[in-house]
């Protein structure tokens, strides 16, 4: 898993490239709570498009940063426009709990 941060007017854009199972959720999860936790940051989206796999640890690592951004009175929000991906999320009944978009443009509006 590669991932890249950016923050721009107080939004932080979480990229997230690759695979996200248990060893990368594991490796990445305070790298991104602490980046999330920012006070220059009050919405937070993250990108899983590029995703090439996600198990059920991916999941869970998508549902703790929720809790953490919502901890902090922040937004978070995921785009997603992979079917395989997707269908996963609406699986586990993650569209209930998280807003996803199909485009950074529309998560960002």
């Amino acid at each position: 898993m590669d991932f890249e941060a950016i923050i721009m007017e107080g939004i932080l854009i979480l990229k997230i490239k690759g695979e996200l199972d248990q060893y990368n959720a594991d490796k990445y999860r305070l790298r991104f709570d602490m980046k999330i936790v920012s006070p220059e940051v009050q919405k937070v989206v993250i990108d899983i498009s590029e995703l090439s796999f996600m198990d059920s640890s991916g999941v869970g690592f998508l549902v703790g940063r929720f809790r953490t951004a919502k901890a902090f009175a922040k937004e978070l929000v995921l785009v997603c426009n992979s079917n395989y991906i997707n269908k996963l999320l609406s699986t586990c009944g993650i569209e209930k709990l998280i807003k996803k978009y199909t485009t950074i443009e529309e998560a960002l509006s």
